[in-house]
């Protein structure tokens, strides 16, 4: 599908703030930036709905936190995929590490691939479907079995 560059300029900023978000450089609540029904996927996650991505996001923070853990994900090689409405595909390599700021610079932690399906609401842009598969995976890539539960409310 071709789109003009306002759009895609748009929809490019919305996958930017998620990433912002999740690296918590934006305060904003994760789960603003989808749809009442929206999804997140990576490899066996799954947060569907305002509910459990509010959960997971919250969850998240506060793992962050306890552990002194900071990451930066770098988006790169974002481009419009065809097909009906607005969906981009990027790459995201992430970096990461604990302790006091700065910290040593290391190999990036993880890399993968995503897809973002983003649909327009009165309320603006928003994710119908974010989905990511690992291709490489570093000692300290998360483990998303403990974010699926938080997204399902499960106590850890």
């Amino acid at each position: 599908m071709s789109m003009s560059a306002e759009t895609f300029l748009t929809a490019q900023d919305l996958v930017l703030r998620f990433w912002a978000v999740v690296d918590e450089v934006d305060d904003r609540p994760g789960a603003e930036l989808f749809t009442p029904d929206g999804v997140l996927v990576i490899e066996s996650f799954r947060a569907e709905g305002t509910a459990e991505l509010s959960r997971y996001f919250a969850a998240r923070r506060t793992l962050s936190t306890e552990q002194q853990r900071a990451t930066r994900h770098l988006c790169t090689n974002l481009r419009v995929l065809p097909g009906a409405g607005i969906r981009l595909a990027a790459t995201v390599t992430v970096f990461s590490g604990t302790g006091a700021r700065p910290l040593p610079l290391a190999a990036p932690s993880s890399l993968a691939d995503f897809t973002f399906d983003c649909v327009e609401t009165p309320d603006g842009w928003r994710f119908r479907e974010v989905r990511g598969a690992l291709v490489f995976a570093g000692a300290d890539t998360p483990d998303l079995k403990k974010a699926a539960q938080a997204a399902k409310g499960v106590p850890a």
